[in-house]
C-alpha cells in the first residue's frame, strides 16, 4: 500500500478510535511502542506513530513490513513525523542524556506537534488519546492544551516505576541528599543502594522525567510494557497511588515470538533495527546441540568499557562453551579486533561467532540457545523471560540494576555475576558462571525451570482473554466511546 493509497483509506473510513504513539527515539523506546501501535491496530484502531524527522529516515523502512500486516488487521498503523533541527551525522544513541532530551523537548513543545494533533484534528479521524512515552514529559501539557485526552506509557517494569514513584512521593528525593546503604520498599522487599536504578546512585542528576513524574496523576491511562502475572503484587500496589487505571499491554514483543496469534508478525518492523543479521547466525546455531550456547550481547546503546570486553573475552574462551557475541563497539573504537585479546578470534573459531548485530528474538527462540548474558535492559529482560532463557546479568546503568535484582531475587530466573571494586566483572568470574549455567547444575535447572514458567505466562497474557489482550481490548472500548 502506497502513502497516497494510505490517506485515501484512511480518508474514507472512520475508524473506532485515533491514537497517537510519540516515543522517545531511541531502540530501547521505539521498538516496544510500535509493537504497541501494531497491537491497536489490530483492536481496530487507526494508529499514527510519531518520530522526529532524524529517526523517522530509519522507521520508515518498516512502512512495507507494516503495510503487509496491516492487510490482515481491521486497523491502521500510518507513521508520521516531526521536523527537528538534528544535524544528520549526530548519533544520538551516544547523546541521550545531553543532547536528544533538548531537541526532542524543543521539536515537541514548539509547534511541530501540536499543528500534527491540529492537522488529525480537522480529519475524519479525530485524535481520541496521545499516548506519550514517560521521557517526554511535556507531551501531555501540548495534549491537554488541545483538550486531548493521554496516556502515560511506561517503557520499563512495574517494579522499576515503583520505585520511582515512591522515591517522588513517600521519600520525597530531591537527588541531593544521600539515601541509605539497605532499603525496604513494598511488594518488592530489601533492596541496596547499589540495586537501585542509577541515578539514585551515580551523579548523573535527577532523570527529566522523573522530575515531572507528577505528570502521571493527570493521566487518563497508565499503560506499562508488562504483564500481570509477572508483577502482579507491584501493579495491585501501584493501582492504589495513581489516579488512572493502570493497565499492562505488554510484553510488546512480535506474536511469532510470544502467543503465535500471527505467525507473520515477526519483527517490530523491518526498519525499526538499523542493522541487518548477518546470514551466518542461523547456519551457525543451527550446527550446534540444544542448550549448548550461551548467547552474550548488551544492547543497542549500553557502553561497555574495553577491560570488560577483555575480562568477558576471556572468560568465555576459558570456559570451553560455545557462544555467540553480539558485541558494538565502543564509542571512538571502530576496529573490534583491536579490543579483543590478541589472538582471541582465532582461538575460538567454530566454539564461538563475534558479530555487531542480530536479531534477539530469533536467537533466544533457537533450541541451540542455553542460557543469556545481558545487560538486563528491561526489552532484554522481556525477551528473556518470553523465550523461557535463563540469565547472567551484568548490568551497567539505568533500570538495569533494579531489573538484575528482580531476575536474580523476586522472579528467580538468573543470577547477578559480581564485580570486583572496580566495577568489572572478572574473567574468573565469567568463567564460573558460565559453567555453572551450562554444566547441568541444579541451582540453574532450578532457573529454567522457572523461566519456562514466566514464558508460558507470558504467551497466556497476549492470547485472546489474557490479562494484556483483555487490557488493550478496555482501552479500545474506552477509546471507541470519547470517539463516538
Amino acid at each position: 500500500m502506497s502513502s497516497l493509497e494510505m490517506e485515501n483509506e484512511i480518508g474514507r473510513k472512520k475508524f473506532s478510535g485515533h491514537v497517537v504513539v510519540v516515543p522517545y527515539s531511541t531502540l530501547g523506546h521505539t521498538n516496544p511502542m510500535l509493537q504497541f501501535a501494531k497491537n491497536l491496530a489490530s483492536k481496530g484502531l487507526l494508529v499514527s506513530f510519531v518520530s522526529l524527522h532524524y529517526d523517522h529516515t530509519r522507521i520508515e523502512k518498516a512502512r512495507e513490513y507494516l503495510n503487509r500486516l496491516n492487510l490482515a488487521v481491521p486497523g491502521l498503523v500510518q507513521l508520521e513525523w516531526i521536523p527537528d533541527e538534528i544535524p544528520p551525522e549526530v548519533p544520538i544513541d551516544h547523546h541521550i542524556n545531553d543532547f536528544l532530551f533538548y531537541h526532542m523537548h524543543r521539536t515537541m513543545t514548539g509547534h511541530g506537534l501540536e499543528s500534527l494533533l491540529l492537522r488529525f484534528n480537522a480529519s475524519a479521524n479525530p485524535v481520541s488519546c496521545v499516548v506519550y512515552d514517560s521521557f517526554l514529559p511535556w507531551v501531555p501539557k501540548i495534549a491537554a492544551k488541545l483538550s486531548v485526552p493521554h496516556a502515560f506509557f511506561w517503557t520499563q517494569s512495574a517494579s522499576v516505576f515503583s520505585l520511582y514513584h515512591h522515591f517522588k512521593t513517600v521519600e520525597k528525593w530531591d537527588g541531593e541528599r544521600n539515601l541509605p546503604e539497605n532499603l525496604d520498599f513494598p511488594c518488592l522487599g530489601e533492596f541496596k543502594i547499589a540495586d537501585l536504578p542509577s541515578s539514585f546512585h551515580h551523579a548523573t542528576g535527577v532523570p527529566d522525567f522523573f522530575r515531572d513524574l507528577d505528570s502521571v496523576t493527570d493521566a487518563s491511562w497508565v499503560l506499562v510494557n508488562s504483564f500481570d502475572e509477572l508483577e502482579c503484587r507491584v501493579l495491585e500496589y501501584l493501582s492504589r497511588l495513581v489516579r488512572g487505571p493502570i493497565l499492562t499491554v505488554g510484553p510488546s514483543i512480535p506474536s511469532a515470538f510470544l502467543d503465535g496469534g500471527n505467525p507473520e508478525d515477526t519483527r517490530v518492523g523491518a526498519g525499526a533495527d538499523p542493522w541487518e543479521e548477518p546470514e551466518c547466525v542461523s547456519k551457525w546455531l543451527d550446527s550446534k546441540p540444544p542448550l549448548s550456547v550461551v548467547y552474550v550481547s548488551f544492547g543497542s546503546i549500553t557502553s561497555i568499557s574495553p577491560n570488560q570486553i577483555c575480562e568477558i573475552a576471556e572468560g568465555l574462551e576459558r570456559s570451553q562453551h560455545s557462544f555467540l557475541w553480539v558485541i558494538r563497539p565502543p564509542q571512538g573504537h571502530h576496529d573490534l579486533n583491536a579490543l579483543l585479546p590478541q589472538g582471541f578470534l582465532g582461538k575460538i573459531e567454530g566454539r564461538g561467532l563475534v558479530v555487531e548485530w542480530c536479531v534477539q528474538l530469533e536467537v533466544l527462540s533457537h533450541p541451540s540457545v542455553g542460557v543469556f548474558m545481558s545487560h538486563c535492559g528491561w526489552n532484554s529482560t522481556l525477551h528473556a523471560l518470553s523465550s523461557g532463557i535463563p540469565m547472567l546479568t551484568l548490568e551497567i546503568w539505568t533500570d538495569q540494576p533494579s531489573n538484575a535484582k528482580c531476575v536474580a531475587d523476586v522472579w528467580k530466573t538468573g543470577r547477578r555475576m559480581k564485580k570486583g571494586e572496580d566495577g568489572v566483572v572478572g574473567m574468573q568470574e565469567i568463567e564460573r558462571c558460565v559453567r555453572s549455567a551450562m554444566e547441568g547444575g541444579e541451582e540453574f535447572a532450578e532457573l529454567r525451570k522457572n523461566s519456562l514458567k514466566w514464558k508460558e505466562a507470558a504467551a497466556r497474557s497476549m492470547m485472546p482473554g489474557g490479562s494484556s489482550d483483555a487490557n488493550l481490548s478496555r482501552f479500545t472500548r474506552e477509546l471507541a466511546a470519547i470517539a463516538a
